[in-house]
């Protein structure tokens, strides 16, 4: 007599699927979570080099020290002037290279200029980046250096990143006569927000709802403090506020809270479409920053306790 095997229960794959898939994702969200909170906040160091043999002018390489301990690598381009000089800062994954075309634009109408790579860019030391917020300290080392070289009217200008870091320093920059700033966020959270919605098309809170603890441990940092808006009223010198009109990644809603925040005087200037690019090519960029430079340095000239 053969004997025969009961027949088997079927195995329910797709159960097992059901239950494992809800897990698996949530790992899988929060692996790319973590990946993208590190790339954002990682160091982009790179070799800049001396200043390209075509700048037509003469080009001092520096070394500043911050008051926490970073070393920035910079250029100083020295001018006849020895009264009046501009700090640029870059904006955010760049270095001093992307602000060379300013620098010369700038230093051909008499200016004297420092451009330096941020932190955890280019040349300098530092493994993180904070958009602005750490980076305040090397504005301020670079303001300390000029000033050690005699200079008494000090203008700065920052695109993006550069931006947000000269108002996250205003309560430091008492003496500062005027400052331009380009295509600067008015708040983490929408600054995540919008970049969120352009790569991902995933509202801020969603996509970033793993991401942001993340990245604020690898920082050190709270999100809810890196808020532009709630430094720029410390800024106590004219202030010059430009972005684009078609900036997906720093809305015009958010330059106008921006601008509102500051005290006069105050200009704004939306460029018709534009977006969250280099302005300086724009038509109109040179005569309208150039007459607000001159204007308020002049000023601080003839007013030196104001």
């Amino acid at each position: 007599m053969v004997m025969t095997e009961p027949p088997r229960k079927p195995k329910r794959m797709w159960l097992r699927c059901i239950l494992l898939t809800p897990p698996l994702a949530l790992a899988l969200f929060v692996f790319v979570s973590w990946v993208y909170a590190s790339h954002l906040t990682a160091a982009r160091s790179g070799v800049i080099g001396n200043a390209p043999k075509d700048f037509p002018y003469p080009v001092e390489n520096v070394s500043l020290k911050t008051r926490d301990q970073q070393t920035l690598a910079g250029w100083f381009v020295p001018a006849e002037d020895r009264s009046k000089a501009i700090v640029l800062l870059h904006g955010y994954t760049g270095d001093r290279l992307q602000m060379l075309p300013r620098a010369r634009w700038l230093r051909s109408r008499g200016y004297a200029v420092l451009l330096y790579d941020a932190r955890a860019c280019g040349e300098s030391s530092g493994d993180r980046v904070t958009f602005g917020y750490c980076e305040r300290n090397d504005l301020l080392a670079a303001v300390s250096f000029l000033k050690e070289r005699g200079f008494a009217q000090i203008a700065c200008l920052g695109v993006s990143q550069g931006g947000a870091t000269i108002l996250y320093a205003a309560e430091d920059l008492p003496g500062l006569a005027c400052a331009v700033c380009e295509s600067v966020y008015d708040d983490m959270t929408h600054a995540l927000d919008r970049r969120m919605r352009h790569y991902t098309g995933l509202p801020g809170w969603l996509g970033g709802c793993a991401m942001v603890p993340i990245a604020e441990h690898r920082l050190g940092l709270a999100i809810d403090d890196m808020k532009p808006t709630s430094h720029i009223a410390a800024l106590k010198c004219p202030v010059f506020i430009i972005s684009g009109e078609q900036d997906d990644k720093t809305w015009p809603e958010d330059t106008t809270r921006l601008y509102e925040a500051a005290h006069e005087p105050k200009q704004l200037w939306m460029i018709s479409g534009a977006k969250h690019e280099d302005l300086f090519h724009f038509p109109g960029y040179e005569g309208k920053v150039a007459s607000f430079l001159s204007r308020h340095i002049n000023r601080t000239a003839e007013n030196p306790h104001r």
